[in-house]
């Protein structure tokens, strides 16, 4: 056991070498032509009889049936001088093995990892089979390669299906509220949620109109253990925008402390109502959003350096950094951004907490962007809430908050400044 350490971490030196990586790693920006924009989904769901993700108690319980299948969805960008991508996951995380894997066949496309922007739904009821280490098992089920080597094939079909399918397309940004489907399940308090669905619309020259979406709440509708595979609300959300659009894709936002208000209990009747009512709020806003071409293209993967582990035994005391290892591995972190004219996607390795959306929309406000934060980026570093929470006793503050208690607002200063570069530059 070590005592929890309280330093500032603005005296650390994993603070400056996240600095030095932020001057020397910044965001790659480019105006060129009018910004092509292509999207392709592909089936990526196991077959039957492979473990879910997102519940330990579970250990390893397995899907006898599937509800609603499991998508990789991926937007193309290219604007004649760059090209990106944003790739979302209808998982609990983007996991560290998929990550790793797709790293290695990027240069096969062309690509570098920060041209491709991660991310996942956070369903906790979508497949597993993809946690190397104890917790991963734990979570995920046992390890299977070739479920992490199917999901990384899915996802590069679906890199070159959305290329080929890019053509000159308008870009808009909007926001709905839905205060009445999200609460604070930390601290219980109203006034300290992010109550907001953001969202782009696409529109491409030849008439096809596609929305890529964000919202806090937690997919944790479902049971934990019923074996069913589902994408919970944000399956029902895209699949009542697709029969009125032609493509739509979701992402967590900024979902530590925050759960869905189920209207019918732990069912499905509550994912559907849940998703039904986002998609009807949605498409009744996205027929006013303004919308027009865009020339520049930004994306950007800047290393987030991290201190010792303080994963907690007590109120004061850690255990050793070589056990959390042990457990949970030892993974790289990274804060990434994508940029498409004035709007900036900002990706974090973990559950962030929609509290900080009250110091980053103002703070894109003042550069004049519209941010929209989404998680799981291909590192996870556990839960990520406001330093004030650290002493509460609860699951989030205690368990699964990995590194201390100012990481919060450690990472939201980074993203703040990752934010100012994609304005200078």
């Amino acid at each position: 056991m070590q005592q929890i350490d309280f330093s500032p971490y603005q005296e650390s030196s994993y603070y400056q070498q996240t600095l030095q990586a932020l001057e020397h790693q910044g965001p790659t920006i480019t105006t060129a032509d009018t910004l092509q924009v292509g999207w392709a989904k592909v089936n990526m769901t196991p077959p039957r009889h492979n473990p879910l993700a997102g519940y330990g108690k579970r250990r390893g319980m397995k899907y006898t049936s599937v509800h609603d299948s499991a998508y990789v969805r991926t937007f193309a960008f290219n604007n004649g001088k760059s090209q990106a991508y944003l790739v979302a996951l209808d998982l609990l995380i983007t996991p560290m093995a998929v990550t790793e894997a797709l790293e290695k066949v990027y240069p096969n496309l062309g690509l570098q990892p920060e041209q491709v922007y991660l991310t996942a739904t956070h369903t906790h009821t979508s497949f597993g089979g993809w946690g190397k280490k104890l917790m991963g098992r734990i979570m995920a089920g046992k390890y299977d390669r070739k479920i992490v080597q199917a999901t990384v094939d899915r996802i590069l079909e679906s890199l070159v299906l959305a290329k080929a399918n890019q053509q000159p397309a308008r870009v808009g940004y909007g926001e709905i509220y839905a205060a009445e489907l999200v609460a604070n399940r930390l601290t219980g308090d109203a006034a300290a949620l992010d109550t907001t669905m953001r969202f782009l619309k696409f529109e491409q020259k030849g008439g096809a109109t596609a929305l890529f979406c964000s919202f806090s709440a937690h997919p944790t509708i479902l049971p934990s253990m019923q074996p069913i595979l589902s994408r919970d609300y944000p399956g029902a959300l895209v699949d009542s925008l697709e029969t009125q659009v032609d493509f739509a894709a979701f992402a967590a936002g900024a979902v530590a402390s925050h759960q869905t208000k189920a209207p019918h209990g732990d069912s499905f009747s509550s994912t559907e109502a849940v998703g039904r009512q986002l998609a009807s709020k949605l498409l009744a806003a996205e027929k006013s959003v303004p919308m027009a071409y865009q020339q520049t293209l930004g994306y950007a993967r800047v290393p987030f350096e991290l201190p010792a582990t303080q994963w907690r035994s007590g109120d004061t005391h850690r255990f050793a950094p070589f056990l959390f290892r042990t457990v949970f591995g030892n993974y790289g972190a990274y804060v990434s951004s994508l940029q498409i004219g004035s709007m900036v996607l900002l990706g974090v390795p973990a559950d962030y907490s929609g509290e900080y959306m009250k110091q980053l929309q103002p703070a894109a406000q003042q550069h004049n962007k519209e941010v929209v934060v989404t998680g799981f980026n291909g590192g996870y570093i556990g839960y990520i809430t406001p330093e004030e929470h650290y002493p509460l006793k609860k699951y989030e503050t205690r368990d699964m908050n990995f590194y201390g208690p100012y990481t919060g607002t450690y990472l939201t200063e980074i993203l703040q400044r990752l934010l100012r570069l994609h304005e200078q530059k």
